[in-house]
């Protein structure tokens, strides 16, 4: 009797662990587990009720042997369906061993098919061809769909439509067509507009270059030079028959995507930041006093050699009509003081003919200078990003290099031609003194004469 009431518990224990629900459900996963902890999850209402029932009951005996009899019955149909379902399974293999007989070299067929729908579908997605003949990818996975399901057979018409599609492709890969779809522009909105297809290369409309994606044509939120978007505006204005010279992209966006990610002089210049900026302003300011420097030689040379041919008449507005003066003040010196007033004389005038050109000559050399602390500093922080965040993309490497290197093509940008100018400047210099030392000599040689 006891081994009795221990099987008729264990059996109470068993229906009120299943009649449990199924889904516990509690605020937070630590309410969950204090629960857990503290045995506060409630019996479900029908294992209480069960209890309640077998303590009630006078007959315990055969409340036991009826929930026996009832598993012995569930078991037994169990049982029971498992054989069905062994019988369903082996019938349903044979049915599809049936099946793959019928179909016989459809397989071969159908398994080309699908790889041929999973290439022209990938391209489809990215053909700019698309833009001008939208649904056609969808169309094509329609059919993949329907063939990567068993219980499907396609047809012949939508076989056809695959290899018309195909065929479709490769005839307008060779046409230039306008035709009007919408487009969204750089500031966000979508407008219908005449677009034309050069091909499978390229997307223009508007004077503008555009791109095909998921998401339809859209402008390129930068735009390539000049020289590019003019022959955008050639093609769109052309004539039917008529030849334009235009920009082919002939990998499909590649060349066009790099072109609009070059800098531009001026983003090269920010690139060089705060040295840079010194740079250039060293380099302008070198500029000009070399211009205004070889003006004022080249003036004054063009003065001496005039006074040269009139050197009677001495004018005190060049250095030569300045040297003659002395020797016109001091007719009577003797050949020693004559000399010594005409080298002081000289020496007077040789400060005005070089003025400023030392300060072109430290800017030559102070600017690649400048330059090679751009690019230290530059790598530094290059340096520094790659120990924050690793050496994995080269595009941050490549960025950080080309930006150290832009201050070092400043320096040289204004270093060689204030050398050129600085040489030019000088050169002229030592020639309007020459002409000087040359008249001084003349005059000594001829005092003495007399």
């Amino acid at each position: 009797m006891k081994r009795q009431i221990f099987s008729f518990s264990l059996a109470v224990a068993l229906v009120a662990i299943v009649a449990l629900p199924t889904q516990v459900r509690a605020d937070a996963l630590d309410d969950l587990l204090e629960e857990v902890r503290t045995g506060t999850i409630q019996k479900s209402d029908a294992a209480i009720q069960r209890e309640q029932q077998f303590a009630s009951s006078s007959n315990k005996g055969g409340l036991l042997s009826a929930l026996q009899a009832e598993r012995a019955s569930l078991e037994a149909r169990s049982e029971v369906l498992e054989d069905q379902f062994t019988v369903n399974d082996e019938e349903l293999n044979g049915l599809r061993n049936d099946k793959e007989t019928a179909l016989g070299d459809l397989n071969d067929l159908f398994g080309s098919l699908q790889q041929v729908l999973g290439e022209a579908q990938a391209n489809f997605d990215t053909s700019v061809i698309s833009a001008q003949f939208p649904g056609r990818s969808e169309a094509l996975g329609a059919i993949s769909t329907k063939l990567s399901q068993s219980n499907n057979l396609v047809t012949a018409t939508e076989i056809e439509s695959v290899w018309q599609e195909i065929f479709n492709e490769m005839v307008q890969q060779g046409k230039v067509v306008s035709f009007t779809a919408p487009v969204a522009t750089a500031s966000g909105t979508r407008v219908d507009q005449a677009v034309t297809r050069v091909g499978v290369f390229n997307l223009v409309g508007d004077g503008k270059f555009l791109t095909f994606g998921t998401g339809g044509i859209a402008e390129l939120p930068r735009q390539p030079d000049g020289q590019y978007l003019g022959s955008v505006s050639d093609l769109q204005s052309a004539g039917a028959g008529s030849a334009v010279s235009f920009y082919v992209d002939p990998t499909k966006g590649t060349l066009l995507g790099a072109n609009v990610e070059r800098p531009s002089l001026m983003e090269r210049v920010q690139q060089g930041g705060t040295v840079g900026y010194v740079i250039i302003c060293m380099g302008l300011v070198a500029f000009s006093i070399a211009v205004w420097r070889l003006l004022v030689l080249f003036s004054v040379a063009g003065a001496v050699k005039r006074q040269a041919k009139n050197a009677s008449s001495p004018s005190s507005k060049n250095p030569l009509g300045r040297v003659l003066q002395v020797l016109k003040d001091n007719p009577r010196s003797d050949t020693e003081a004559l000399e010594l007033k005409l080298t002081e004389q000289i020496m007077k005038e040789t400060p005005k003919l070089n003025k400023m050109l030392m300060f072109l000559k430290i800017v030559a050399v102070v600017a690649p200078l400048m330059g090679l602390l751009g690019t230290v500093t530059g790598m530094i922080e290059t340096f520094q990003s790659i120990t924050l965040f690793g050496a994995g993309d080269p595009k941050l490497m490549a960025g950080g290099i080309s930006q150290a290197l832009v201050t070092t093509v400043l320096g040289l940008c204004v270093a060689i031609p204030t050398v050129l100018l600085h040489t030019l400047a000088s050169s002229k210099a030592k020639q309007v003194q020459d002409v000087l030392e040359e008249q001084s000599a003349g005059m000594v040689a001829r005092q003495v004469e007399s």
